[in-house]
């Protein structure tokens, strides 16, 4: 198997993407959060940020020609409050088929090198409870445990987690 190939996703990709997230989340969410939660809070998680799209800070990776991930970051946070010197890791996922394969890891190294390059100190993102092992190998710490409203009022659990760029 060849190494991920990551280049900046487009508008165009979009449906892609958001098919591929929901695969994923569909995926790995079930059994760390009720099924009920999920229904509400899935449909407001497929969509990408169409100002983080445009951005030039969201990646699409692909592995032996077939789309294999995405993700992001942005200097600011979901919802566009600015963080200072600090940016924002946003709407990661990998195709169930190539987990543990280093797509995630290529995309977020490529979002790291790009923040540091930018003069940012530090890097956030709210991971879901699944996720936590993932960031924690690429050196984020858990701040604190949070809640994400969703959809129509879903409170989705998550952590709030930060590393030095």
């Amino acid at each position: 198997m060849s190494e991920p190939v990551v280049r900046v996703a487009t508008a165009g990709d979009r449906e892609e993407l958001e098919a591929l997230i929901d695969l994923c989340y569909s995926v790995i969410y079930p059994g760390w959060y009720e099924e009920e939660l999920l229904n509400e809070a899935l449909p407001a998680m497929l969509r990408i940020d169409p100002r983080l799209l445009a951005s030039g800070h969201y990646f699409r990776a692909s592995l032996d020609g077939k789309l294999a991930g995405c993700g992001g970051w942005s200097q600011s946070a979901p919802g566009g409050e600015q963080t200072g010197k600090g940016g924002h890791i946003r709407h990661f996922a990998t195709h169930p088929d190539f987990m543990r394969k280093g797509v995630g890891s290529a995309i977020l190294e490529r979002c790291i090198a790009e923040a540091r390059a930018e003069g940012l100190q530090k890097l956030q993102c709210f991971s879901s409870l699944p996720g936590e092992p993932f960031y924690a190998r690429h050196g984020f710490a858990t701040i604190e445990e949070v809640t994400i409203m969703m959809g129509e009022g879903a409170a989705f659990p998550a952590l709030l987690m930060e590393r030095e760029v």
